[in-house]
């Protein structure tokens, strides 16, 4: 499979996962749902609910799942968002991309720790943390690959005025809908 599809697959995985995740989280917190009635509540032990339910699942209050949600699916904008833009504006796109893909792959480490600490498991958390380092790696490769394709010469025609303007839309589209994703949380939860 070619990167660039990788990363596609990976990142809009990634967003319909922790999209599911986020509503299973809701469902169980306003009572739309009961606990441990859920696609992945298998046993006692294997149960998203009360993962999802734990301390550990949040960050400062806010659910694990909804800052996934809002990560990947802005990755997963921006992505889509380089897919029309000129060669040389889509490379350094591309290894902005990689670069932030990363970081999340980083920040899974810490997720994947808080889960040992937990005496549940969700089955489908840990394919959140295997999709961002996929997502991460495939970044790199197709980064790489536009690098070599278009050469050095093309990352300084990126550096133009409108390009630099492109890709600032973009990354404020990204953000938003980040941004979006955790306000609504908030403000629909009754915070």
């Amino acid at each position: 499979m070619p990167p660039a599809r990788a990363l596609g697959g990976a990142l809009l995985l990634a967003t319909a996962n922790t999209a599911y995740l986020t509503w299973r989280y809701l469902a169980v917190r306003h009572g739309w749902s009961a606990p441990g009635t859920g696609l992945c509540s298998w046993t006692a032990w294997v149960d998203c609910d009360r993962v999802l339910q734990s301390a550990e699942a949040r960050w400062f209050f806010v659910p694990n799942a909804v800052l996934g949600l809002g990560f990947f699916g802005g990755c997963w904008l921006f992505w889509r968002g380089t897919r029309a833009t000129a060669a040389a504006t889509r490379t350094l796109a591309l290894q902005w991309l990689a670069h932030a893909l990363a970081l999340g792959a980083l920040a899974s480490l810490w997720f994947l720790y808080l889960m040992t600490r937990l005496d549940a498991l969700c089955p489908l958390c840990p394919w959140n943390h295997a999709l961002a380092f996929a997502a991460a790696w495939a970044a790199r490769r197709t980064a790489t690959a536009a690098v070599n394709a278009h050469g050095a010469a093309s990352d300084s025609a990126a550096r133009t005025l409108p390009d630099r303007a492109l890709l600032a839309r973009l990354a404020a589209r990204s953000l938003a809908w980040g941004l979006a994703t955790v306000a609504a949380w908030w403000f629909g939860s009754g915070r």
